[in-house]
């Protein structure tokens, strides 16, 4: 017989609880709370906030770019740490649990801006508890969340969470650089703060729940029949453990398709604005275009994900990626005006694709009950990527006078490689045949 905690009896359905009843599947309430803790999280506020900290830190404390942006560094390196062990606990404690307490602690830790001082120690500090503390705000979390709601529908429902990158992307850039120059960088990190713990944090304790069954529904919406739902069919079921995924070949040919893919478009995308400048665009109209590649994030994540509930994954992937090698190239051209515009956007599209693709295919491939940490592997291979690709890029351009040309070619290179690689994955098991697309 199967075994609950006492805070986890499953519903029947006469449940008069209104979600039970109401038309619309409570699941896509998930989908947008997970959006906007996606948003709100710390894989968007840090590379968001940290780029617009660096004029008023160097003005009040000397510092320089390098220094302040070392900081990401440190916490690239934390979060391998920290990502296998927060999906543990949202395996074994459940996401709503993990997101609360790390969505709490990325608050205490963005209040502590008000009262910092000049030592870069503890800057850097900061940025490593980030990491350790509240990597359960990013997709490793929110991800395993929307897997368990969502079989058949599940690409779109990603999409509508991870969209959240791509919006919070623009909000947090728009308005902390407006806060910041009306009342300064102190009060605006501690009205974010303020923010966090009493508007987004009672939302997500209010509506997210771990399991469709706890609410009387089973995934993707069918009211639960009256004997007791336990969840444990299809994916999870016949999940596997970390210890064996990580002897498959399917396993290390996901975890470097990712990581090639990231790592080539983050190499344009933290890097676009010099590029661009170099190549004669004003750097505001530069800066501008680089905001397009939010944009293009957002938009990117939707359509990959309503396409993942209709085709092969990573044919739909393929299909994203290699636009995203002719906006590099065009890049490598020299294009300027609006074919810039157009590049970025075409690399920002490549880029909204990974991350649904990643979290869609670790389902399907290994299933549902170790998802959180198998993805959390994946997931620190692609936080790598993302300072490896700009780092590379930026070293080899200034091996070659300050020129993106040969970098360019070469991030064209990894990203079609990544591409061709898709082409090689294998079929989902067909244990999970009912929900997965061959073609």
């Amino acid at each position: 017989m199967a075994q609950f905690k006492a805070d986890e009896a499953p519903v029947v359905a006469k449940s008069a609880d209104p979600a039970v009843r109401a038309p619309l599947f409570y699941g896509w309430v998930i989908a947008a709370v997970a959006g906007l803790g996606m948003a709100a999280g710390v894989s968007v506020f840090l590379p968001t906030t940290i780029g617009l900290l660096i004029a008023p830190l160097g003005r009040e404390f000397g510092w320089t770019a390098p220094q302040v942006l070392a900081a990401l560094t440190f916490n690239t390196v934390a979060t391998l740490v920290a990502a296998p062990l927060t999906g543990k606990l949202v395996d074994r404690l459940g996401a709503r649990r993990v997101t609360s307490a790390a969505l709490l602690c990325q608050a205490l830790l963005i209040a502590s801006f008000y009262v910092m001082n000049d030592n870069v120690i503890a800057f850097y500090l900061r940025y490593v508890l980030f990491a350790l503390l509240a990597t359960g705000t990013t997709a490793i979390s929110y991800s395993a969340l929307i897997s368990r709601w969502f079989d058949r529908r599940r690409g779109l429902a990603l999409g509508v969470a991870l969209a959240g990158v791509g919006l919070g992307g623009v909000i947090w850039s728009v308005l902390a650089q407006y806060l910041f120059d009306l009342i300064g960088w102190r009060l605006t990190m501690l009205g974010f703060a303020a923010g966090l713990v009493l508007v987004i944090l009672p939302i997500q304790l209010l509506a997210l729940r771990d399991r469709p069954e706890l609410m009387g529904l089973t995934v993707d919406g069918k009211v639960a029949e009256a004997k007791a739902q336990t969840g444990d069919s299809g994916e999870m079921a016949m999940s596997v453990t970390l210890a064996t995924a990580i002897k498959t070949g399917r396993f290390w040919l996901v975890l470097v398709t990712f990581f090639l893919a990231t790592a080539s478009a983050y190499g344009v995308m933290l890097n676009l604005v010099t590029i661009l400048v170099r190549q004669g665009v004003a750097p505001q109209t530069a800066a501008n275009t680089q905001a397009t590649i939010w944009l293009a994030i957002l938009l990117g994540r939707v359509g990959t994900g309503w396409l993942l509930d209709r085709f092969f994954a990573p044919r739909v992937a393929f299909a994203f990626l290699m636009p995203g090698v002719i906006g590099i190239g065009m890049l490598a051209a020299g294009t300027t005006g609006a074919g810039s515009f157009a590049a970025a956007m075409l690399v920002g599209l490549a880029a909204g694709a990974e991350v649904d693709v990643l979290a869609y295919v670790v389902g399907r491939y290994f299933g549902l009950r170790h998802f959180g940490v198998i993805y959390a592997v994946n997931f620190g291979a692609v936080a790598i990527a993302t300072s490896v690709g700009p780092v590379t890029t930026a070293l080899v351009a200034a091996a070659n006078g300050g020129s993106y040309g040969l970098a360019l070619l070469m991030l064209m290179a990894t990203l079609t490689l990544a591409g061709l690689l898709l082409l090689s994955f294998p079929r989902f098991p067909e244990r999970f045949s009912a929900s997965s697309h061959a073609a």
